[in-house]
């Protein structure tokens, strides 16, 4: 089993490699018009969306993958309709026809890593692979987004609360408390 979905990643790696836009521009437009997000935040909602064209066509049915490649690593991820990421090639959305106008989004909560990722949105023949070019039936869609760590407010508002408390204890010592260096006498010895 892991060395078949060893030999499909790697063939779909090769496809995507070998993959030009004149070859993709060779299929007709997808009959949904696709959003990419170009970043994403760790610890936060994310969604590829997915808008009802003006331009419906007819015909058969399609499967709507969304790809995850991250940069760096060779694993591809496919987005279930749950939100949830998996290895086994899952589509998001199944048997969508090309006659019913949809709008809606394909979310998840982003988990990082930070760095980049490639999302691919593929629609292909019911049922069929989407590593499968000859499914394909429209454009497939490409992005990059970048991936932001999640933003760390808490620490943040720490430091600025210490810092305001150490700047405030510095005036007081300097300029207010009785006793202080403003106010400190230096005694020098009496010579006599």
């Amino acid at each position: 089993m892991r060395e078949r979905l060893t030999f499909a990643l790697v063939a779909m790696t090769g496809l995507l490699a070998t993959m030009t836009p004149a070859l993709a521009a060779s299929l007709p437009e997808a009959p949904l018009r696709v959003a990419v997000p170009m970043t994403l935040r760790e610890g936060r909602d994310a969604a590829v969306t997915f808008e009802a064209s003006d331009s419906l066509r007819g015909g058969v049915p399609f499967d709507v993958y969304v790809i995850r490649i991250p940069s760096r690593q060779p694993v591809r991820r496919y987005l279930s309709s749950t939100g949830i990421w998996t290895l086994e090639p899952t589509p998001w959305l199944r048997h969508q026809s090309a006659t019913a106008p949809t709008s809606q989004p394909a979310t998840w909560r982003e988990e990082g890593p930070a760095g980049f990722v490639t999302l691919l949105v593929v629609f292909v023949r019911t049922g069929a692979s989407p590593s499968d070019r000859s499914e394909w039936l429209f454009q497939p869609v490409l992005g990059r987004a970048s991936v932001r760590p999640a933003a760390t407010t808490g620490n943040g508002l720490f430091a600025s609360a210490l810092g305001i408390v150490t700047l405030a204890t510095c005036t007081l010592v300097l300029f207010g408390v009785p006793g202080g260096f403003a106010t400190a006498r230096v005694r020098r010895p009496v010579n006599g």
